[in-house]
């Protein structure tokens, strides 16, 4: 009887939980397609670096990805921290179009993920440990950003020089500005209350990753790495 039960709430719980996961990377597509033509452009601030003068800021659709990939790791975590992020690409992508380092771009925003499931312990999800979280983000999209500048280089646009690496992560740096901007602020009006709420016992989901799942969850972002290494090196 009692297995029978445990048997029930086994069936719910993955019920719910891929159920949240096709909510997220429906709101995830549906939002990057849409602001993919309505995002307002850059502004007209300009900064000097290294002798390249470009604006300070340039607006792209990274926060929206990187929120429900942080989302999809802190909540789902196990397989979804990566499927979620990777599928709204996947479908996105097909849409609107990407580039020859696609690869680099999904593993970074598995990485992201990821760092979202690390988060996930019950001493770290509470609003006194908000600066840790924001911390986390914020070292997440550094992450993000050195590891898909480095494709960008290592994809052809720069001479494989050191002045090469040097002129590719000093031209990202708007986008770099950006992503941390535009996420921090993503983090902080909609992940913190969700920790609000959890740390209130309002309903939110909480699901059982076995030691298996997290496994081979953890080594996912990795293999994917070496395969975007592999895909622009041989």
């Amino acid at each position: 009887m009692t297995q029978g039960i445990k048997m029930i709430g086994k069936i719910f719980e993955n019920k719910n939980r891929l159920m949240l996961a096709v909510f997220l990377i429906t709101i995830g597509s549906i939002i990057r397609v849409f602001l993919h033509n309505n995002l307002p452009g850059s502004p007209s601030i300009y900064i000097t670096i290294n002798g390249v003068t470009q604006p300070m800021f340039m607006l792209d659709l990274f926060f929206v990805i990187a929120l429900i990939s942080i989302i999809s790791g802190l909540l789902l975590g196990g397989y979804y921290m990566f499927i979620v992020p990777i599928s709204i690409m996947v479908i996105t992508d097909a849409i609107l179009g990407n580039n020859w380092i696609l690869l680099f771009t999904w593993s970074g925003f598995a990485i992201l993920g990821l760092i979202g499931y690390m988060l996930k312990t019950k001493k770290s999800l509470t609003l006194r440990h908000t600066p840790r979280i924001l911390g986390a983000g914020i070292g997440g999209i550094l992450l993000y950003d050195i590891w898909t500048n480095f494709g960008t280089w290592l994809g052809g646009w720069y001479t494989h020089t050191w002045e090469g690496l040097a002129l590719c992560y000093t031209r990202a740096l708007p986008f770099m500005f950006w992503h941390l901007l535009s996420t921090t602020i993503a983090i902080t009006l909609v992940i913190v209350p969700i920790i609000y709420l959890k740390e209130h016992n309002v309903t939110i989901p909480d699901f059982q990753i076995k030691p298996l799942e997290k496994k081979i969850s953890i080594a996912a972002p990795v293999v994917l790495m070496v395969i975007a290494l592999i895909s622009l090196i041989v």
